[in-house]
């Protein structure tokens, strides 16, 4: 009981505006939920789940990812490690630790499995197992991930073990304060300028790992796609460039939040990372009360925005009132919350999670950061394949 508790509200239950809907609102799931259930037969969604289809297999396969169907699970297997990094905020003179979380692609099948937050087991990566070379010349492509209020770095690893099942590194950073049992009410301000200076440090980490780390020199960062969900799609709008409006976030920023001069200082300055080509913020929308009407205009890189019919973030608003940049939206039908992360929605299986975002996220990622312009990867980001019939798909493109 005491640990369910405690893994209640991934998701701020506190929705701070109507437009957005609240980017991080608890709608319908929590891991405490989770937790609790973790166990049981899922039997519940309507929809008969979709075989998931068998992994590339590599030793008959050429060795060019390019031809890899982004449909699929890639070649690799899937190896996990964790360790902390230390570096001091922007504005701030006491040094800041967060812990990091890597996937990578492996050719090894054995050894122990990680079980995250000591409650949600991955049976399917192998805890440090050596890192397969890289597929890609320049090096392992980079996946950035930020997770939700109140949540941990792996809480989407479903999508984290796709992307390096297709040669590609993913790092998730646990958000130092605004995990499981670490996360004051109301939220310190500084917290929505520090995470997208947690996601970058995470790709400084990366790109200066020690000289004897079997990663190190093989990770190509000098650009990166950026997920978030729920919170942390706050996250990849300011990480993208989105600009913070002073006079709307000005009622947040009180005593109670701890906000001060500095603060107000570091949200006028930004917190954009131009390493960041390409984002996708997962069951979330972006916040007026921080960004206001117009912050959405200074980002220049797409954004593939996805989220569910059972979870009403506000993301239709998000899409409708983002005009002139380059926006993707697809909407899932029966998805929660939780679909786009630790699962178990009612009305979909988490057999769905890999086919449907999976998919996405990386014909997203290989169209950007990758320069992917096969048809495949194109007719699916131009709505004109339909991965799955349960997507409802919209696409504004950015205006000169």
């Amino acid at each position: 009981m005491l640990v369910s508790l405690a893994l209640q509200g991934c998701d701020d239950p506190s929705p701070s505006n109507t437009d957005a809907a609240s980017v991080d609102a608890a709608i319908g799931n929590d891991l405490g939920a989770l937790a609790d259930d973790r166990t049981s037969p899922n039997d519940r969604p309507v929809d008969p789940p979709r075989d998931v289809l068998p992994p590339i297999d590599l030793g008959s396969a050429p060795l060019d990812p390019a031809s890899w169907p982004v449909d699929h699970l890639g070649p690799y297997r899937v190896g996990y490690r964790t360790f902390r990094h230390t570096y001091t905020p922007r504005g701030s003179s006491v040094p800041r630790t967060i812990p990091l979380h890597i996937w990578y692609p492996t050719l090894v099948a054995e050894g122990p499995h990680p079980t995250y937050a000591l409650i949600f087991p991955d049976r399917q990566s192998y805890i440090d197992a050596p890192p397969a070379p890289p597929a890609y010349p320049r090096g392992y492509p980079v996946h950035v991930y930020s997770h939700g209020h109140r949540g941990f770095g792996p809480t989407s690893n479903f999508l984290m073990r796709y992307f390096a099942s297709h040669g590609w590194i993913s790092v998730a950073p646990d958000h130092t304060g605004n995990t499981l049992l670490e996360s004051p009410e109301p939220r310190p301000a500084h917290l929505y300028y520090w995470r997208s200076l947690d996601v970058s440090a995470a790709l400084d980490a990366v790109s200066r790992l020690d000289a004897s780390d079997p990663l190190a020199g093989h990770l190509d960062t000098r650009a990166a796609v950026l997920s978030g969900h729920s919170f942390g799609t706050h996250t990849v709008w300011a990480s993208a460039g989105a600009t913070f409006d002073i006079d709307a976030l000005r009622p947040n920023c009180t005593p109670a939040t701890s906000c001060g001069a500095d603060d107000i200082a570091e949200f006028q300055r930004g917190v954009g990372d131009p390493r960041f080509v390409a984002v996708m913020p997962l069951a979330g929308a972006i916040s007026r009360d921080w960004f206001g009407p117009g912050g959405h205009r200074s980002v220049h890189v797409p954004v593939f925005a996805m989220s569910g019919s059972d979870d009403p973030v506000g993301a239709d608003v998000q899409f409708a009132t983002t005009a002139g940049i380059d926006v993707t939206w697809i909407e899932v039908r029966g998805a929660c919350h939780q679909f786009f992360a630790l699962g178990r929605c009612s009305m979909i299986d988490d057999s769905l999670q890999s086919p449907i975002v999976g998919t996405y996220a990386l014909a997203f990622a290989r169209r950007y950061l990758l320069g992917d312009t096969g048809s495949t990867v194109q007719t699916i980001l131009d709505g004109t394949r339909a991965v799955d019939d349960r997507v409802t798909y919209h696409h504004h493109a950015a205006t000169p």
